[in-house]
């Protein structure tokens, strides 16, 4: 409904749309370079950041964030699609839910920023940028000298995996 609104102005205006259509490749593709570039320095193979859905949840456990935010995002999502289809779901539904879509949804990223952050050695202002100008601190973050760290549970785990084979 917003989305159609903002497409049908657009279409008015060529050159505006042209501006939008060139903006919103930069910006993905800002993000997909970095976020590649961050999947590396996290050890893992950068390939995995291109595909959707699955980059969220690689990058959900390389944070140490809980998988229930991703099943949330997932989940909320496929509902509002749904709803989007449907010809005969009251308006009023779809705003609500839509609506509690994306307070789920931001509350999930300020989260995984934060920790994508501290998994960084960065800081709450930083986490702030990166929420604000997301290409430009992604970017940032993913070429700085900054070094992955993982969560503590991930080092409690590796600890325990090192003592098994020491032990071997």
């Amino acid at each position: 409904m917003i989305l159609e609104g903002i497409i049908e102005a657009l279409g008015e205006s060529v050159v505006l749309f042209d501006i939008a259509m060139v903006l919103s490749v930069t910006y993905y593709v800002c993000l997909t370079i970095a976020e590649w570039k961050l999947f590396v320095k996290a050890g893992e193979k950068g390939w995995k950041s291109l595909i959707p859905g699955y980059n969220l949840f690689v990058s959900h456990h390389l944070i140490g964030m809980s998988h229930i935010w991703f099943i949330l995002d997932i989940v909320f999502w496929c509902i509002e699609v749904v709803l989007e289809i449907v010809d005969k779901t009251p308006v009023w539904i779809e705003e609500t839910f839509f609506s509690i879509a994306i307070i789920v949804t931001i509350i999930s990223e300020i989260i995984h920023i934060m920790k994508l952050c501290y998994c960084y050695t960065k800081s709450e202002r930083f986490g702030i940028g990166l929420f604000l100008i997301p290409p430009l601190f992604s970017m940032i973050l993913a070429f700085d000298k900054s070094e992955y760290h993982p969560p503590r549970a991930h080092r409690k785990h590796n600890e325990k995996r090192n003592d098994n084979i020491k032990s071997v």
